[in-house]
């Protein structure tokens, strides 16, 4: 496909379907973010609980990106699109891509049961890369063919939440790889479907698989076309899983870049060029955020869930200041914090548990091969000062802090205008390599804090591998 000089000049948009928000930038040639809004997702309460509907999501996407666009008093339509945000939500569509019925969100344990008989049924599989639980879309198969069998019947395709919007606009089903890698039934290390998981969930017919800054295709439909913000000629990109996504940003800035994201939960994130098959009581497997060669290792703690508890008790204070206050806690009460986490009442050993177990996620990392270093932090938690010295005195090393609001949204806009660059000049040379993320600050250890980590992570490591331990035999 041909592109003009003004199409390269033309914004770009990037859509983050979150768990609670959705957040749609428009960024320019030269990676600067010329608009962005956030709403929250539009939810739907079933009996069984929430729910999303994929057809008002993409109602309101359509809006959202008409109004920046009108806003920005851009002139030609936008270049390209492309989509990222949540894992493993889903829905079945007919043959001409309406949904059938809602999203249920992957926080959603109404699969417990069905989850629970999968892994009687097939046991663990290292090469899907993730544990088989009520969050994997596995589990939400088969939930779907017990409660909803005619759906599940009649259903032509099942598109990932978040990949319908584009798969809508082009009217071309298809799956993003690291989607398709939340599955629970997809060979990370292979690149295919593992066909006896697929069988033994009831899977429903998948489109096909594509890597992260593949075209999918060209709007087609839709009041994108409509209001002038696309034309048939604006690309849809494949995007992918929220995580690698925002991954992939942070090491734009910085290749070798160790990322440590600290949202809603928080992440350890770093890919390795080649890896055997393995199983890690700390980690999760993927495909690479761009769909290159190696393996993805990824450390996940549900950090904000750890802290709710003290969200009007001390949090903010500790929070707001530019050094942790007060000492670090007793190994004994922060084993007693890792062990129950909603039942601690100090904050201190809430935190100190919470940064030690990321500590211990970022060093199966390093033992599954991976040498990125230094250690980046993003997310809305590394604004905190306080927060970035204490985890620094608990890796032993120093933390950068990068801010930047919208590094997810940014890093698929980026990714879209990569495709821009590769359809108009043949290939990505010309694509944009690095965000214009400005707000970096280094974040030293507590040398005196350093010392006592390290010798209570010797314990919190043995503590916490017998609890692993016991919770899979």
């Amino acid at each position: 496909m041909a592109f003009t000089q003004q199409s390269q000049e033309a914004l770009v948009c990037g859509i983050d379907v979150g768990s609670t928000n959705v957040k749609v930038i428009l960024v320019d040639a030269h990676a600067n973010t010329v608009w962005t809004r956030t709403v929250a997702v539009p939810r739907v309460m079933q009996a069984e609980g929430p729910s999303t509907d994929a057809l008002a999501l993409l109602m309101m996407l359509e809006s959202m990106i008409i109004e920046g666009w009108r806003a920005t008093g851009a002139k030609t339509p936008l270049a390209a699109i492309s989509v990222t945000g949540v894992g493993e939500d889903g829905v079945p569509v007919a043959a001409d891509l309406r949904p059938l019925d809602l999203a249920i969100p992957w926080f959603d344990r109404r699969a417990e049961k069905e989850a629970f008989e999968l892994k009687q049924q097939v046991g663990e599989c290292a090469r899907a890369g993730v544990a088989i639980d009520f969050s994997r879309t596995a589990a939400k198969w088969k939930w779907l063919r017990r409660h909803r069998p005619q759906v599940a019947r009649d259903a032509r395709w099942w598109i990932a939440l978040t990949d319908f919007p584009a798969a809508w606009w082009s009217q071309a089903p298809f799956m993003s790889e690291t989607l398709a890698a939340r599955t629970a039934c997809y060979d990370v290390f292979s690149r295919e479907w593992l066909t006896a998981l697929l069988d033994a969930c009831g899977a429903l017919p998948l489109p096909r698989v594509v890597k992260a800054g593949g075209v999918i295709g060209t709007v087609v439909t839709g009041s994108l076309l409509d209001s002038g913000a696309a034309s048939r000629g604006t690309l849809l990109v494949a995007g992918g899983h929220d995580h690698p996504v925002a991954a992939s940003a942070m090491r734009r800035l910085n290749a070798q870049a160790l990322v440590d994201s600290l949202g809603t939960a928080n992440l350890i994130y770093d890919e390795v060029p080649s890896l055997e098959v393995r199983g890690d009581a700390y980690l999760a497997f993927s495909v690479p955020a761009l769909g290159n060669p190696g393996v993805a290792c990824l450390g996940v703690f549900e950090f904000a869930a750890s802290l709710e508890k003290f969200r009007s008790s001390g949090l903010s204070a500790f929070l707001a200041g530019d050094q942790p206050p007060g000492d670090p806690a007793t190994l004994r009460d922060v084993l007693a914090a890792i062990e129950s986490p909603g039942s601690s009442t100090q904050l201190r050993a809430s935190l100190d548990a919470a940064c030690l177990y990321a500590r211990c996620m970022r060093d199966a990392v390093r033992a599954a091969g991976a040498t990125a270093s230094p250690i980046y932090s993003i997310g809305g938690w590394a604004r905190s000062n306080a927060l970035l010295q204490l985890r620094a005195s608990v890796f032993g090393e120093p933390v950068i802090a990068v801010e930047e609001d919208e590094l997810t949204a940014l890093g698929v806009a980026l990714i879209a205008r990569d495709a821009v660059a590769a359809a108009s000049a043949g290939s990505a040379q010309d694509a944009i390599r690095s965000p214009l993320i400005r707000n970096v600050r280094m974040i030293e250890p507590h040398l005196e804090w350093q010392g006592i980590y390290e010798r209570n992570y010797v314990e919190f490591r043995a503590f916490v591998g017998e609890i692993l331990h016991q919770r899979t035999s």
